[in-house]
């Protein structure tokens, strides 16, 4: 119904706002109309921010505040100020990603002297042992690490590795090896081959494999895999994983919005049979003439299967 010039400017009036209606204090105190107001104005919002993620329109630096200074919101969140943390909450694109990664870190910092995890002068903190095959990193590493507590996974943990004799490997430094584990666990996890995740067509993106089922333990080990991913963020440490924008949706819960649609997403797992299907709105011919019908095949460990929509 817009141009992508008119849709700039209405995003930037929408971005505006949201922003002013929580840094004013209005959302704080809100009900009624003002409380629906908001959030259809956000939800408008957010789905004008998200087609730009999807396929950029706007400028860069759009989506940025430039009259709200991070040191400001670090300090207001800091004092636990109600209308910081709101807009964390609603609208983080407003601050720059550097000074978002660096909020973060600082979280992280502060949760990990709370805990007592951060080497002092009177304390040292709990470490984890473990002992790695490398033959048999991924088994030996989730059998290992799958029962830690919340607490110790944030915690240190040492990685010792050994040949399938029980051998220590020799010349290596036992403090600085657990991010070369992490790193290889990752590598092996998301390897299509092992049947846990399956890449798209063209682009190469990661998403759970359907016959990820063929492992007996397979929930038990997506949940291992999202603890070493947690891991990695936790700790800072960056790795190469490349997921589809339509996994990380459903990661987000945006699929609970009533604004969602999974044909938006469609072309992050099949670009092609996006284009094909958007093609029948434009055809001028007569649809019965391409012989459709409301079926799908699907390749299933190399048997294909037909199934019908209705």
């Amino acid at each position: 119904s817009f141009k992508l010039e008119e849709l700039v400017t209405i995003s930037s009036f929408l971005n505006s706002f949201v922003f002013k209606m929580i840094w004013d204090g209005i959302v704080e105190n809100a009900r009624g109309e003002t409380l629906e107001l908001f959030h259809s104005v956000h939800g408008w919002l957010m789905v004008l921010y998200e087609r730009d993620c999807r396929r950029r329109f706007a400028p860069e630096d759009h989506w940025l505040r430039k009259d709200l200074k991070p040191s400001v919101l670090f300090q207001e969140l800091d004092k636990d100020k109600k209308r910081a943390q709101l807009l964390l909450q609603y609208i983080p694109h407003v601050i720059p990603h550097k000074n978002r990664v660096l909020l973060f870190r600082n979280m992280v910092t502060k949760e990990k002297e709370k805990l007592g995890l951060v080497e002092t002068s009177s304390a040292s903190p709990h470490v984890t042992h473990i002992t790695i095959r490398r033959s048999r990193m991924l088994e030996d590493g989730y059998e290992q690490l799958r029962q830690l507590s919340q607490n110790a996974m944030k915690g240190v943990i040492r990685v010792k590795f050994v040949n399938d004799l029980g051998v220590d490997e020799a010349g290596i430094d036992q403090d600085g090896v657990f991010k070369e584990f992490l790193e290889e666990i990752i590598k092996k996890v998301f390897d299509p081959a092992l049947n846990l995740f399956k890449t798209t067509s063209g682009d190469e993106r990661l998403y759970p494999s359907p016959t990820s089922y063929i492992h007996e333990n397979y929930l038990q080990l997506f949940e291992f895999v999202g603890k070493m991913l947690g891991k990695a963020v936790y700790e800072g440490i960056v790795v190469d994983v490349p997921f589809a924008s339509f996994f990380l949706s459903q990661l987000l819960g945006h699929h609970h919005s009533v604004f969602y649609s999974s044909v938006d997403e469609l072309p992050s797992l099949d670009s092609e049979f996006y284009k094909n299907l958007t093609s029948i709105k434009r055809y001028d011919g007569d649809i019965s003439d391409l012989g459709l019908t409301l079926s799908y095949d699907e390749d299933v460990m190399g048997q294909v299967g037909f199934y019908s929509l209705i």
